[in-house]
């Protein structure tokens, strides 16, 4: 199955046209921040650089879709949940922009753009997308005023925390919020607390009716009484009534202003949602989502059902349009008996799900390529079952049963699975050995070097969606993708682009030499209707 450019034959056999050479841009770096989000279990996975990117430690780069969303800064532009939850189901795309706060002292504005999957119960479960940072938002001058005033507050939470620490003692931060008080009662507070405030402490207004103190040297043990000794103060202005309170403590929970706020913010919401006067912030960590406990059994009992079914969708010649083959995903069948399309495969650590899904996939991929001698199908592996030692005598076993169908087969592997290039190459090459093809996602994330992609044995690079989604938009993007489609040319290997949703898009691409389009304008994942058991063993009987 040949793939370079020069003399392609088989699987990637095109009409020839002239090589065109240009001098590739001096840009070499992804154009933005890549990202993916299992809305299931929250766990958020980042791209490579994206610490250094962000400007944070590795420890500190958010791992949960929760932690993420509690940097980004309120009223600020519309949240990634925000952003997903506003999309029309049929579109399954997002854009928005919001600030980021990374430091006390330290905002950014970043846009962010992906794409969803649904679940089983077709709500959204998983998203794939890319953050970029506005570089000129690094300005202070250049945020509103409303983000220039929260980093001076957080600034002098921070210094509170620091003179604690300095003296080990903590820092106790109290955010209260007065439903329906005058416009200056929070003035009249400030007059009244200032008196009996230490060098340290600090009073703040963090709108109309909500303020934050914080008390430099007031033990965890003595937030509650605190918290009762200002609720008792507020009596006199008559708002104790209509008072909520919320307290987190440093080093206790945290030593970082920012999320010291944070804390506070959420148990101030926590007692506004209990109808309680006061609440403390809890670190334990929350019980699993009922949906997060169910997620996997879902996909082991459709597993035992048997009822996992095949959905294509079609791959284009980027210049004629015409199929070049058919993409294959896992999916349902819904009640109504459309597509229900699956995402990922959830990770157990005691189990080897994803080989057994992929497994079942590769079984129907095969069935369906041998019933239809005339098609070409690729099929994607996840990770983990690439690196299962299961899988290669698996897919051995089913190309030496249905002979013939290995030159109409290709492979997808992700390039966040080839992280580790040395130790998966030998298995890329073993696969290559079977006759079949292999095809590259997710290129340009920024796993695999311009110097590892020499040697893998790979027929297809696919340009990650993220980066095609808002070439009309950006300049980033587009001399980005530019970069990438000389490396694949300069290597001889066909390229292709997924995500592509609209004519105009569809056409730039095919001006850049693109030879293969996919996405939403070429049409959806559509479920194959597999044979019946009886239908296959009347045809095994006839020989």
């Amino acid at each position: 199955m040949a793939t370079k450019r020069q003399g392609r034959t088989g699987l990637f056999q095109s009409a020839s046209r002239p090589q065109r050479k240009r001098q590739a841009p001096q840009r070499t770096s992804p154009a933005g921040i890549t990202y993916a989000w299992d809305m299931i279990s929250d766990v958020l996975t980042w791209g490579p650089g994206a610490a250094e990117a962000l400007g944070l430690s590795g420890r500190d780069l958010p791992r949960t879709g929760k932690a993420f969303a509690q940097m980004i800064e309120p009223g600020c532009g519309l949240s990634r949940p925000d952003a997903i939850s506003a999309t029309e189901a049929h579109a399954r795309t997002y854009d928005t922009r919001y600030a980021l706060r990374l430091e006390p002292d330290r905002v950014v504005m970043v846009e962010d753009a992906g794409r969803w999957q649904p679940g089983v119960q077709g709500s959204p479960a998983f998203a794939r997308g890319q953050l970029r940072i506005d570089p000129a938002s690094g300005a202070r001058e250049l945020l509103p005023a409303i983000l220039r005033a929260r980093s001076e507050l957080l600034c002098r939470i921070q210094n509170g925390i620091n003179e604690a620490l300095r003296v080990s003692q903590t820092c106790t931060l109290i955010v209260g919020s007065i439903d329906g008080g005058e416009a200056d009662l929070v003035a009249d507070i400030a007059r009244d607390l200032r008196p009996m405030m230490r060098h340290y402490d600090l009073f703040a207004a963090l709108g109309p009716n909500r303020f934050a103190l914080a008390l430099t040297c007031c033990p965890a043990s003595d937030a509650p009484s605190a918290m009762k000794r200002l609720d008792a103060l507020l009596k006199d202005r008559g708002a104790a009534a209509s008072l909520r309170l919320g307290a987190a403590c440093a080093p206790d929970h945290t030593f970082k202003a920012t999320k010291l706020l944070r804390f506070a913010e959420q148990a101030l919401a926590s007692a506004l949602e209990r109808d309680e006067s006061r609440s403390f912030y809890d670190a334990r960590p929350a019980k699993p989502s009922p949906a997060a406990e169910q997620a996997p059994f879902d996909w082991i009992a459709a597993l035992n059902e048997r009822s996992l079914t095949l959905a294509l969708r079609p791959m284009v010649e980027a210049h004629g349009r015409a199929p070049f083959l058919m993409q294959a995903s896992a999916s349902l069948r819904d009640a109504a008996g459309g597509t229900m399309p699956l995402g990922p495969v959830p990770s157990l650590k005691a189990s080897n799900l994803a080989l057994l899904v992929d497994g079942r996939m590769l079984e129907l991929a095969a069935d369906h390529l041998q019933h239809h001698p005339d098609e070409h199908l690729s099929l994607p592996v996840s990770p983990k079952a690439l690196q299962d030692p299961e899988w290669l005598p698996m897919l051995a076993a089913h190309l030496g049963a249905r002979p013939g169908i290995e030159s109409r087969l290709m492979i997808e592997v992700p390039e966040a699975a080839l992280a580790e290039c040395r130790r998966n190459l030998g298995r890329l090459h073993a696969m290559k050995a079977l006759g079949i093809g292999l095809a590259l996602t997710g290129f340009g994330t920024g796993y695999v070097s311009p110097m590892q992609l020499r040697m893998l044995p790979v027929d297809l690079l696919t340009i990650d969606g993220a980066f095609i989604q808002p070439l009309r938009r950006s300049t980033d993007d587009r001399l980005f993708v530019r970069t990438l489609i000389d490396r694949a040319q300069q290597l001889g290997i066909a390229v292709a682009a997924e995500w592509v949703d609209d004519e105009a898009t569809a056409r730039l691409l095919a001006s850049w030499d693109v030879d293969y389009l996919q996405g939403a304008l070429f049409g959806e994942p559509e479920a194959v209707q597999q044979p019946s058991a009886l239908a296959q063993m009347l045809k095994r009987a006839r020989g």
